[in-house]
């Protein structure tokens, strides 16, 4: 492995890329397709491995070699450091990541909203946007191949007329994912299957129906010639030291970035888009910083965390059917009579927050999941009705029913997040949220009836110079959202690509240009 990272070392030395594009989510994907298709040579570079759709984990046994949980409260973690799901839990906070080809498009649950109109006149978004942001979202929605869901299912049902009728001024989203449920044919290269409405999508699709982006931008990206490597983190970017270097009695341009994988191997280009999400882009960054490249003292602030709350409800007696179903309970239940998708409905109140209902998929240990990720009334109570919870699921009590609830809006984006030098680890404190006692009571509301119920263009700026950047370096995914959207991000963060991408395409070719350099 090292003889072939040395091998590569030198050849990128002396040729290079002429963009490398790190992290393929939403942003790296779209970013590295528009470059590609417009002749650019470019190198996409994942941390995570492929996954194909018999690789999700569909057990909770088999889950476990494909989960990480760091705890910074406790200073403890455990699972692989390239496990498909990442969870870092610090203080009341969560963050989840993905980490595989497709990044969080593979493990989310494709929800396509588009981007809010309060969101796109928040003083904090940039007006150069709008010009061109219905035909950037357009495209988007066209490449990740989204659909209305077709069936009213039973979690949606049962929540529906709650939410409804206990939460102000609520009413129902028009839902539409990047999920195939056979209403349009797929193309028969992509080979896509058609959505079980199994609720599994949240540890990744078993059967193949999820449009992840590895399914479409990526693919098509390969297609216009796109090398992309699998398993490489990248540490840090650095500028090239030297300009040039002679060849002859002539002097060759040297490519202007390097692109490091580690201390010693590194990867050469006129361009970097650092597309490996808001925790991932970040750390690249401190760790640059840390190294010379001269950044603004201000990196890390104005997080957002999207006015994320997420609560787990168990033991309602109504009929939620929001469990994820294995491969052995899918033919004893008709398809409208399944889980669905993770998310299916989505219900937006006049005080500022949407909530969705979501499905546990059948690999996720729900004990565990209700521990990391939620608080019950009173705390501490979590623990010991979670056990009963799961007893009553393995008995097959009927009035075992559980699932997800997640209540979205508009924090304060004065999140931070911190690099700390001495154990390379990100540390982050959340935005202040001031919805979240509503979400909180309507997170009650619901529970209780269930309960009765049978110029941004993406560029890094320099600190050399006020208003300039350096060349060549880009920032390509959810960082580049400068406020809450206050719905589910995913078709807003793949619009913000393609105008980025826009603009990127041209930089590109404008330099390849001026070098002399044939398409």
């Amino acid at each position: 492995m090292e003889k072939q990272a040395n091998i590569e070392q030198r050849f990128d030395e002396e040729d290079g890329y002429d963009a490398v594009v790190v992290g393929s989510g939403y942003g790296g994907s779209a970013a590295a397709f528009r470059m590609s298709m417009a002749g650019i040579k470019v190198c996409l570079v994942e941390k995570g491995r492929r996954w194909e759709s018999h690789d999700f984990p569909t057990d909770s046994l088999k889950i476990m070699s494909a989960f990480r949980m760091e705890n910074r409260n406790l200073g403890v973690s455990f699972g692989p450091k390239d496990a498909l799901l990442q969870v870092y839990e610090q203080g009341d906070s969560v963050a989840a990541v993905a980490c595989g080809l497709g990044g969080g498009s593979l493990v989310n649950a494709g929800v396509m909203i588009p981007t809010p109109v309060r969101a796109r006149r928040n003083p904090k978004w940039p007006k150069d946007w709008e010009g061109e942001w219905n035909s950037c979202e357009a495209s988007a929605a066209t490449m990740l191949r989204i659909q209305s869901v077709p069936v009213r299912f039973p979690n949606a049902k049962v929540v529906g007329d709650i939410a409804i009728g206990e939460i102000e001024d609520c009413s129902e989203d028009s839902m539409k994912l990047s999920i195939n449920f056979d209403l349009e044919e797929p193309p028969s290269s992509q080979q896509m299957g058609s959505c079980l409405a199994c609720g599994n999508c949240l540890a990744g699709c078993p059967y193949n129906a999820k449009n992840s982006t590895d399914k479409n931008y990526i693919r098509s990206a390969i297609q216009a010639g796109c090398i992309v490597k699998t398993e490489c983190q990248v540490q840090f970017v650095l500028k090239n030291p030297y300009d040039s270097f002679q060849e002859g009695k002539t002097s060759r341009k040297r490519r202007r970035w390097r692109v490091y994988l580690n201390e010693i191997d590194y990867i050469t280009s006129d361009f970097v888009v650092l597309s490996a999400g808001v925790l991932g882009s970040t750390g690249i960054l401190f760790q640059s910083q840390m190294r010379g490249l001269r950044l603004s003292e201000t990196l890390g602030s104005g997080v957002s965390c999207n006015g994320n709350t997420v609560a787990y409800l168990a033991g309602s007696p109504a009929p939620l059917n929001a469990y994820g179903l294995d491969g052995k309970q899918l033919p004893k239940k008709i398809f409208q009579e399944r889980p669905g998708p993770a998310i299916s409905s989505s219900y937006t109140s006049s005080l500022g927050f949407t909530i969705q209902t979501a499905v546990l998929p059948t690999a996720y240990p729900s004990l565990l999941f209700k521990g990391i990720l939620t608080y019950g009334w009173p705390n501490g109570f979590w623990f010991f009705h979670g056990i009963i919870d799961k007893l009553k699921q393995l008995m097959g009590f009927k009035s075992s029913q559980a699932m997800v609830l997640n209540a979205m809006g508009y924090d304060e984006s004065d999140g931070k997040i911190m690099f700390q030098k001495d154990t390379y680890k990100i540390h982050f404190t959340p935005p202040q949220d001031p919805l979240f006692l509503r979400k909180i009571k309507a997170f009650q509301k619901l529970t209780k009836k269930l309960g009765e119920s049978s110029s941004c263009q993406g560029q890094v700026f320099d600190t050399q110079a006020p208003a300039t950047v350096h060349p060549g370096l880009y920032v390509c995914d959810a960082s580049l959202i400068p406020c809450s959207v206050g719905i589910n991000p995913s078709l807003t963060i793949a619009a913000a690509a393609e105008y980025v991408s826009r603009y990127l395409v041209k930089d590109v070719l404008e330099y390849k240009s001026k070098r002399g350099i044939p398409l």
